[in-house]
């Protein structure tokens, strides 16, 4: 599990997920922490080019996202406190080497006879009690016995807790994937939308040319020439926007995958973009019901949603804290077993090998409330955890409902978008026609009017439909985020 937070083991597996081309990755990134965003330059080892797809985008995410290795390191973490909860039932072995160096040793006498001229002095051979070199070595060996159950329930409320963390990095992926792939679609329509209006910009400067060569030839008034000018004005004011919220938006992916934001790449629209494929009807039925499609998607929803399973986890982690506040007013024991060598014993009778068995038995009497006041605090967890769970509940309810309903009605936009755009295709071609020939649909009306007005609907129309289309396909990726299908992405 712990390669789960290194980059190229991150990196290898992703290059499998979904319908990305294996060659698009020559070798892994390197196995370390990324303590600076990368740009595409530093990423042009791995990549064959700088033109980025849809999946690249993705699989880009997968391995550099900070949100994403931030939740695989919350996970690391708690892997180590599932092992370290574990590790208590296991036996432990401990040594330990001791040197002292005393000043003067202490000598002493054998009490033999005594003085008769003095009978508090010992007369006697002497030794030495504490030697000036003192050396120690010592082995200890401890074995708990859980005989009240006390590890294993802290164990496994800690694996509970991993789990939560586990499912925490799907939710984690759920939601960037989505992230990505909708900062994605913003910038594919930031692109289309520069097309449009560099589009409207060459429509508006070929009226004013043919309105000042018409000026010239004195077929037509002043008055054309000066609404060609206002209206090349404005589409390169649309221009200029369009431009800036391209790289605005470029800017957002950039962040999303977790590259620099200032790198420019470019994107391309390849395997991104779904059209609908039938006309929509309205998904609501009689009394505001929804249809049986939502309760399908529903139903997957609240089956694979990572933060309801997430909700769980936690929920029977509380519970086992309940439980092991309660085990800690039970009896405990441990088995302990000690040596010691002493080559620099002294005393008359030195020891030089000892050891030391123990089993230790505690059984607690009072603790002064200690133990009630975890169990109601374990309480409190676990009522909190249910709460979560049924706020979680709700919120993925909602979010299925909301992305359902937003799919519908960009389904349906897409449909009014494409069918005006045709009408006003054919009106500024239609407009284009009378133009030429110097005459327009309603009497009284400048040629080049009826076609300028014809231009800005159709910019409208176009701009209408790039929006309606984008829009369904990011209604679409937040659909499958609120489903839960980008969790084991």
């Amino acid at each position: 599990m712990k390669a789960i937070l290194q980059l190229s083991c991150l990196f290898s597996a992703v290059l499998t997920v979904g319908n990305v081309s294996a060659q698009v990755v020559s070798s892994p990134p390197p196995d370390k922490p990324l303590s600076k965003s990368p740009s595409l330059n530093q990423l042009g080892q791995y990549l064959t080019g700088q033109t980025l797809n849809i999946n690249d985008a993705i699989r880009l995410t997968l391995a550099i996202n900070r949100s994403l290795a931030q939740a695989r390191a919350n996970l690391f973490v708690f892997q180590g406190r599932t092992s370290e909860a574990y590790a208590a039932l296991n036996p432990t072995l401990s040594t330990a080497l001791e040197g002292l160096q005393l000043n003067d040793s202490v000598n002493n006498k054998y009490l033999t006879v005594l003085d008769p001229q003095n009978f508090n002095q010992p007369i006697g051979s002497k030794f030495a009690s504490q030697n000036v070199d003192q050396r120690f070595a010592g082995v200890t060996a401890a074995l708990p016995i859980d005989i009240n159950g006390t590890i294993h329930a802290a164990a496994s409320e800690a694996k509970f807790e991993e789990l939560g963390y586990q499912l925490d990095v799907n939710r984690t992926r759920n939601q960037v994937i989505s992230d990505v792939k909708g900062a994605f679609y913003d910038a594919l329509r930031a692109q289309a939308l520069v097309k449009v209006a560099e589009e409207s910009v060459k429509n508006s400067q070929d009226r004013l040319k043919d309105a000042q060569d018409r000026l010239a030839a004195r077929v037509v008034t002043k008055f054309d020439v000066l609404r060609a000018q206002t209206d090349v004005a404005a589409a390169q004011q649309q221009l200029i926007v369009a431009r800036n919220t391209e790289k605005t938006d470029i800017a957002v992916l950039n962040s999303v995958i977790g590259i620099k934001v200032e790198t420019s790449e470019l994107i391309t629209d390849q395997g991104a973009v779904s059209v609908p494929g039938q006309p929509a009807t309205d998904v609501l039925q009689e009394g505001g019901k929804m249809g049986p499609e939502f309760d399908s998607d529903l139903t997957e929803a609240l089956a694979n949603r990572p933060e309801l399973q997430e909700a769980d986890a936690f929920e029977a982690a509380a519970k086992k804290g309940i439980e092991v506040a309660r085990r800690t007013q039970l009896p405990s024991l441990n088995l302990s077993w000690s040596y010691l060598y002493a080559p620099n014993a002294g005393g008359s009778n030195p020891i030089t090998h000892s050891w030391v068995a123990e089993a230790l038995l505690s059984i607690p009497i009072f603790d002064g409330g200690f133990a009630r006041a975890r169990v109601k605090e374990a309480k409190g967890s676990l009522a909190g955890a249910e709460v979560n769970k049924r706020r979680a509940i709700d919120q993925v309810t909602l979010e299925a409902e909301q992305a359902y309903l937003a799919v519908n009605e960009a389904q349906q936009r897409v449909v009014v978008a494409d069918a005006t755009l045709t009408e006003a295709k054919e009106a500024f071609s239609l407009a284009q026609i009378r133009y030429r020939a110097g005459v327009t649909a309603r009497t009284g009306l400048s040629p080049l009017l009826e076609l300028s007005d014809a231009q800005v609907a159709l910019t409208l129309a176009e701009s209408n439909q790039v929006n309606a289309l984008y829009d369904y396909n990011s209604a679409k990726a937040r659909l499958d985020r609120a489903l839960g299908r980008y969790a084991t992405f």
